[in-house]
């Protein structure tokens, strides 16, 4: 399943902004369950997001093959002023791939990013398919992440967020996780603090799969290591496969 072809996504997204941009009162009637994570696909991937942000039950889907599971204002979700409000107002996504043993995303990594600056990467990461709406800001990785910042220009379909997202592909046992920040619209959120939440996000859920305790409060203090940008790939459209299996 498509992030961007999701109408829960939708949804999520007016919620999101009724709780972080104080539009609609909590009635505090009718709490709702906002878990902190929860267990998709059948092998159990775990989805789990930095402090603040809670898995909308009504907007995830788990069908075994894949999943997607979309995070939000725990405050917002639950409709309980009480619960814990992110520092950022943002919609957080997760999309993870079906199982595969014919490679990883790591194998792939030195070509993602000529890759995603072709017609079919920019088709790939477009709204509405058209690789004419898609821009790609910057990309890079560090480690076994391929992080990549992009704005779409295609209208419609989602309502609520902003057209930059940063994204964050990566392996999870042996499946792709597909992780995005998105801003909400009308809340200017900078690219470092979009930045800074996704590795949060990436953080929470890699500890959340190797039984490592992880604290999704702090960000990361110190300076990153200075970002490695992939060679240009070897083959010819090798990777168009493997992102169909993650983004169809």
């Amino acid at each position: 399943m498509s992030i961007w072809t999701s109408k829960p996504l939708l949804l999520a997204g007016a919620l999101a902004l009724s709780a972080c941009g104080g539009i609609g009162p909590f009635t505090g009637d009718n709490t709702m369950p906002a878990p902190s994570q929860v267990a998709v696909t059948s092998d159990q991937i775990v989805v789990a997001g930095p402090a603040g942000y809670c898995v909308d039950p009504t907007a995830t889907r788990d069908r075994g093959e894949t999943a997607f599971v979309l995070m939000g204002n725990c405050a917002a979700i639950s409709n309980s002023r009480r619960a814990v409000q992110p520092e950022v107002p943002a919609v957080l996504t997760a999309s993870i791939s079906e199982a595969s043993g014919d490679g990883s995303l790591r194998e792939s990594i030195p070509g993602l990013d000529a890759f995603f600056r072709s017609e079919d990467g920019r088709s790939l990461l477009s709204r509405s398919q058209d690789s004419a709406s898609v821009t790609v800001l910057d990309s890079f990785h560090q480690g076994d992440v391929y992080f990549l910042h992009a704005r779409d220009s295609s209208e419609g379909i989602v309502d609520g967020v902003g057209p930059d997202y940063w994204r964050a592909y990566m392996d999870v046992g042996p499946r792709i996780a597909t992780l995005s920040v998105l801003g909400l619209e009308g809340q200017e959120m900078s690219d470092e603090t979009s930045l800074t939440t996704l590795r949060a996000f990436v953080t929470s859920v890699t500890g959340a799969n190797s039984g490592d305790a992880v604290d999704p409060v702090a960000p990361p203090v110190a300076p990153p290591p200075p970002a490695a940008r992939p060679a240009a790939p070897s083959g010819p459209l090798w990777n168009v496969g493997l992102f169909r299996r993650i983004l169809g």
